[in-house]
């Protein structure tokens, strides 16, 4: 007889749900004869016929993704910058408290 004992929980069967999509001609044309009757509409009201007005994918994301990687790029050079502003103030801080230990020595030298 065999126990399983673990110490972590053990991860249960995961099932991969698919529905698959299906073409619909019965809807198809149901939008076709309502955008027509719109644009009918529109024309004998004498308005302008807009085509678009319906969502089309990636119509409102059409160019953030350059903006987005132009504005990282910007602020990766920015913290580069800033990091290697950094390492050099440490540096210069290092260098004057060297020189000062090596001036207080040699001021106590004198003293002495």
């Amino acid at each position: 007889m065999a126990f399983n004992i673990s110490f972590f929980k053990t991860p249960k069967h995961r099932v991969f749900h698919y529905e698959p999509r299906y073409y619909d001609e019965r809807k198809e044309h149901r939008e076709m004869v309502k955008r027509e009757a719109l644009k009918e509409k529109a024309l004998r009201e004498g308005k302008e016929w807009k085509e678009d007005e319906e969502y089309h994918p990636g119509q409102y994301i059409s160019g953030t993704l350059r903006e987005q990687l132009n504005q990282n790029r910007r602020h990766a050079t920015s913290e580069s910058v800033l990091r290697i502003i950094g390492m050099v103030s440490i540096l210069i801080f290092f260098a004057f408290l060297i020189f000062f230990a090596k001036y207080f020595t040699l001021f106590l030298e004198t003293l002495r």
